[in-house]
Formats: structure tokens, sequence, C-alpha cells
């Protein structure tokens, strides 16, 4: 009967653990390549609203929303990790621009969380030692990369980098497996006091 009291106790509580780990389910994922100094027409525009994260690419070439100013290139994909939440931005091309902005706003949680940073983990998108502004809200996150008047060259290479999420309020439901967990417990140990006697 101990036995089976530790087995209960470690699956009530190896559910909780899971339960407990809030993950990005989804967002609005966006980019914009451009030359400023070249076309004030706007920005080579990929943009994916609604994306669900983590199975693959949220955002890639068949994204596409508008080019106004012709630009060739300036392709990134975009991958959200909702486990580790580390974002990849992965470019597809070598062309030259000034500016580039990636972003994901209106993210969704599945368990409440919201953003508290967001930080480099490794970088060489770019040819050139442009180093991205970060900037994030309670469910968006920016980086933009700036090297104007100069221009810069995609590399085919990506940039990483890691979101820091917490729990906004304690989830109901982490509550209620406790609750059951301790009373399936309590129960086990009731049974065995009345078998004993």
């Amino acid at each position: 009967m101990r036995r089976m009291l530790m087995n209960v106790a470690i699956l009530v509580f190896g559910l909780w653990g899971i339960s407990a780990h809030a993950a990005i389910s989804s967002g609005d994922f966006r980019t914009e390549s451009d030359l400023p100094n070249y076309s004030a027409a706007g920005p080579l525009v990929y943009q994916n609203l609604g994306a669900s994260v983590g199975a693959g690419y949220e955002l890639n070439s068949s994204h596409f929303v508008a080019n106004p100013s012709g630009w060739g290139g300036g392709v990134v994909f975009m991958d959200l990790n909702p486990f580790t939440n580390i974002l990849t931005l992965a470019s597809q091309d070598t062309w030259d621009f000034q500016t580039f902005v990636a972003g994901i706003s209106n993210m969704s949680f599945s368990a409440g969380e919201v953003i508290t940073g967001i930080s480099l983990i490794s970088d060489n998108l770019l040819d050139d030692l442009v180093i991205p502004t970060l900037s994030f809200t309670s469910n968006s996150i920016l980086i933009s990369y700036d090297y104007t008047p100069d221009v810069f060259n995609f590399t085919q290479g990506s940039a990483t980098f890691q979101l820091t999420t917490v729990a906004a309020v304690p989830e109901p439901e982490i509550y209620a497996m406790m609750g059951l967990g301790l009373g399936l417990m309590g129960w086990i140990s009731r049974r065995r006091k009345q078998q004993a006697a």
C-alpha cells in the first residue's frame, strides 16, 4: 500500500508540473526590410496573423504582404519554440538593406503568462556588426536592426533570442489537481488504516 501511495504522489505531482508549464500558443508574426534612403514607397513586408506556435516556421515566404518599393530579397523566416521560448530569425538570401524589423504581437499563452524580457543569444543574421534594439510589452516583442545611412547584407545565417515569461496569475487547474491528489492520498491512507484495524 505504501508503494501505491508513493506512485500516486509521483503521478499527481508529475501532472502538476506538466500543467504548470505555460507555453506561447499563438501570435501575429511580422518582418519588414527596407532601404529608406533609396525609396519612400515603403518596406518589404511579410506577416502571419494569429499563427499557431510550434509546428515549424510561423513566418515564411508564403506570408508575403507587400513590396511597394520593389526590393529583392529580404526574406527572413521566424520560428518560435513554445517550450524553450527561443525565437530564431533565419535569413533566406544575401540582399542589402538599411533596416530590418521583426516582431510578434498579440501573443496568447496557454496559462496566462506575460513577457518579462528578451535577450540576444547568438547573431550572424547580417554581415556587419549591427546590434539589434530589443523591446517588449506583456504580450509582444520587437527586434530592430538599423544601419542607416550605410547598408548591411543578410548572410543566410540566423539570430536567436530568448524570451522570458512569468505566470500572471496562479492557474485554477493547478490547485484543482493538487487538491485531487491530496484527497486521493488521504483516501488511500484512510483505507489502509481501516484494513489494518
